[in-house]
C-alpha cells in the first residue's frame, strides 16, 4: 500500500481522493437539482442546507486534493497518445480543476446572502468573510448564476472525463480504469 504516486501508479491517497471526490461531486449535483425543484418548500431547505454542508466538506477535499496533486508526480502514461489527446486530457483536467474552486466560492456567497447558519453537521462553522449589502443583491444574483453555470459545466467536462476513461478501458485496453481502482 503506497501513499505516494510511483512513475507507474496512483497512491491510495490519490485514489482515495479521486473517488471521494467524485462521489460527493454526484451528490452535490443531486442535492442542488433537487432542492431548486422541489416543491415542498422544508424538504427544499434541507436539501440546499445539506447540499452546503457537502459543499464545505467536498471544498476541503478538493483543497486537499490540489495540494496533493501539486507534491506528487503524475504517473507516466502506459500508452503513447497523440499530442492532442494529452492537450485535450490537460484541458479537461485543468478546466475541472477550475470549476472546483469557483462552485464553492459562488455557493459561499450565495450561503452568505442566504443569512442560514454556517455551521457543517455542527461539527465547525464557517466564518462569514463579508456582510451582504441589504440594498443592492447583484452579488447574489451574480454568484447563483456562475454557480448554477459552473455546476452544468462541471456535469459536461466530468462526461467528458468518464467518456475518455471508458475509452481507454475499452477500446485502447490499457486498463486505465483498473489502475485508479487498484493502483496496479
Amino acid at each position: 500500500m503506497r501513499l505516494r504516486n510511483s512513475s507507474r501508479s496512483w497512491s491510495l491517497v490519490a485514489r482515495i481522493l479521486h473517488w471521494g471526490v467524485a462521489v460527493l461531486i454526484v451528490g452535490q449535483f443531486a442535492s442542488g437539482w433537487l432542492a431548486e425543484n422541489e416543491s415542498n418548500q422544508d424538504a427544499s431547505v434541507t436539501l440546499i442546507r445539506s447540499h452546503f454542508q457537502f459543499g464545505m466538506v467536498l471544498a476541503g477535499l478538493i483543497v486537499m486534493r490540489i495540494l496533493w496533486r501539486l507534491s506528487n508526480s503524475r504517473p507516466s502514461a502506459h500508452t503513447t497518445q497523440p499530442r492532442w489527446q494529452t492537450v485535450s486530457a490537460a484541458v479537461v483536467h485543468g478546466l475541472m480543476y477550475i470549476m472546483f474552486i469557483v462552485l464553492p466560492v459562488s455557493g459561499y456567497i450565495v450561503w452568505v446572502h442566504m443569512k442560514e447558519a454556517m455551521d457543517v453537521f455542527g461539527i465547525f462553522t464557517i466564518p462569514r468573510l463579508f456582510t451582504p449589502s441589504v440594498d443592492d443583491e447583484s452579488l447574489w444574483s451574480g454568484s447563483w448564476y456562475v454557480h448554477y453555470f459552473a455546476g452544468w459545466a462541471l456535469i459536461g467536462l466530468i462526461c467528458t472525463h468518464i467518456a475518455a476513461a471508458l475509452w481507454h478501458q475499452f477500446v485502447l485496453r490499457d486498463g486505465l480504469i483498473r489502475r485508479m481502482i487498484t493502483g496496479h
